[in-house]
């Protein structure tokens, strides 16, 4: 893994696991706009933020996610009363 990449870039669903975006191209975009660039780009990512801020991050959530952070806690919370 470059220096540069996402720290999450290891474990992130969005990156390891297959079939996590509905087609490949989804995901090289995200890739490359999010997770394979400096500090600057994947600081902006809402899965990076969630993981940051609760230590995972559900998986109805995509890097450009227009949803605040209290958004998605409180949707996750409601899937899973």
């Amino acid at each position: 893994m470059k220096d540069h990449w996402c720290t999450n870039y290891t474990t992130c669903k969005l990156v390891n696991l297959a079939g996590f975006c509905k087609d490949e191209s989804t995901q090289q975009k995200y890739l490359k706009s999010f997770c394979e660039q400096t500090h600057k780009t994947w600081s902006k990512c809402k899965r990076y933020e969630m993981k940051n801020e609760l230590g995972s991050c559900p998986d109805f959530v995509f890097p450009d996610t227009t949803m605040t952070l209290a958004e998605i806690i409180t949707k996750f919370d409601e899937q899973n009363d």
